[in-house]
């Protein structure tokens, strides 16, 4: 079958509307928002250039598609129902482009919930029925816009702890460590979502991450780092036994740079205390890589309570390597020491973390997050509670608002054809005809892109809002 045939890349249902929709339709107007109820209160939208141009750009209808399209549906639903009449007729009169004009905000930009963040509009009379069928696809902007948002809030919280513990923000790049990409569910979603993550952070082992912005938002500088780290198949490598032999193994053939040790393969609380201790071959050793200048030796525990155990673990930690106080009266290490979790970790656990720290007397700059499957999959559509709804239909050369209003008044959609403005220092959805400049722009029309972001402009708006106290 052909790959990315945009006659399949839809719900089955939405194969039928285009009998469906009243006599005279001439055009369907809809939108995207996040709806009331979102985790966060705004949503950082991302992901839509990527779609655009891997999907749906150029000429993406040829006559094969067609011929596929109606044999597949002719099997899976039944004879004559696919819309082969319309297709031909975007093939011949618009040369396989998609005639449809889509405006949205500008990418890395974050927008109050209930509020229009994409706004799809058919631009040939004919081709009215194109605009839900596209919801499909079109809505996958969800994933990567729901990770920008998580990790842009996670930065969030860190540059707040370390306000109020008085750390320094040296390290906030890295604070939070995408793990995520053996826990995705593809690759294309670990690019996704790790090139969302990296509008807020700098840290990530995802490497197909890091082509996003090259082949999809014209930049080639490099967006993600990482350092050389053991797992357990390296730490364990000679038994419960020989665990301190090869530690030193491992400490004595490192780089230069950071190294970051799984401590947890047996006890984590023997490995630290050995680390500490004055005297031991380990203490010995590390001390010698930490007295190169730039080094650095991350302690990761990989199992156990997060809260309780990375309190565990600082103190042990302070036993052996000492600490001194920030201005605002909080425990550090020296900047060659530090404590990675990257276990079980979500937002809320992070927070947790991070409280207890505070509480018991620790700066937040002494801990790196990773997070693996808390960035790539444990989020979904309901988190931001993204919905792509029809709002105004065209017909008979009049405009008609359209809406739903269930009895979960959270769902009801929004009426009309709209602006987004800026009010207050705020977002507001306007009516089109309002006053106001109107932020959503024109990126895509007749199977042109019109409008594209480079990665680093994207992830300087996003950061404008991480940073943010």
């Amino acid at each position: 079958m052909i790959e990315n045939n945009i006659c399949l890349l839809t719900d089955s249902y939405k194969v039928t509307h285009h009998y469906f929709y009243p006599k005279g339709t001439e055009k369907i107007y809809s939108y995207l928002e996040s709806r009331v109820g979102a985790e966060f209160n705004k949503t950082v939208f991302y992901g839509l250039q990527y779609i655009l141009k891997k999907y749906l750009e150029g000429q993406v209808v040829t006559q094969e598609k067609i011929d596929e399209a109606d044999k597949l549906i002719s099997a899976h639903i039944g004879e004559d129902i696919f819309n082969r009449k319309g297709w031909e007729y975007i093939l011949d009169e618009h040369d396989g482009k998609l005639p449809v004009e889509i405006k949205a905000v500008a990418e890395g930009t974050p927008v109050d919930v209930s509020n229009v963040l994409m706004s799809v509009e058919n631009t040939d009379k004919k081709s009215f029925w194109l605009v839900n069928y596209l919801e499909s696809l079109l809505l996958q902007v969800w994933y990567p816009s729901t990770v920008a948002t998580l990790s842009a809030e996670v930065r969030k919280l860190a540059n707040f702890y370390l306000e109020v513990t008085g750390s320094s923000k040296d390290n906030l790049d890295f604070m939070l460590h995408d793990f995520g990409y053996r826990g995705a569910t593809s690759t294309e979603s670990s690019m996704l979502a790790g090139s969302a993550h990296l509008l807020s952070f700098s840290g990530t082992d995802t490497i197909p991450a890091l082509t996003i912005p090259e082949n999809y938002y014209n930049d080639s500088s490099l967006y993600g780092f990482s350092v050389q780290a053991t797992e357990h198949s390296v730490m364990t490598s000679l038994g419960p036994e020989g665990e301190f032999e090869q530690i030193l193994n491992v400490i004595d053939n490192a780089k230069n740079g950071i190294l970051s040790m799984v401590i947890d393969s047996y006890n984590y609380r023997n490995f630290l205390t050995e680390a500490g201790s004055e005297g031991t071959e380990i203490n010995e050793a590390i001390n010698k890589f930490l007295s190169i200048e730039g080094n650095k030796v991350v302690f990761r525990p990989d199992s156990g309570e997060p809260v309780s155990t990375t309190i565990d673990c600082l103190n042990i930690l302070e036993e052996g390597f000492g600490s001194y106080l920030t201005d605002k009266g909080y425990k550090v290490f020296d900047s060659n020491i530090g404590l990675l979790w990257g276990d079980g970790l979500d937002y809320q656990k992070i927070r947790d973390i991070l409280f207890a720290m505070k509480s018991n007397g620790w700066a937040a700059e002494n801990i790196i997050f990773g997070m693996g499957g808390g960035i790539h999959s444990s989020v979904n559509r309901d988190t931001q509670r993204n919905a792509f709804k029809c709002s105004a239909q065209l017909r008979d050369g009049k405009w008609f608002d359209i809406f739903k209003n269930p009895l979960d008044s959270s769902k009801k959609s929004k009426t009309g054809r709209f602006k987004l403005v800026r009010q207050d220092n705020s977002f507001k959805t306007v009516p089109i005809d309002a006053d106001g400049e109107d932020y959503l722009r024109t990126v895509f029309m007749n199977g042109e892109i019109l409008l594209e972001d480079t990665y680093g402009d994207i992830k300087s708006r996003a950061l404008k809002y991480s940073n943010f106290l």
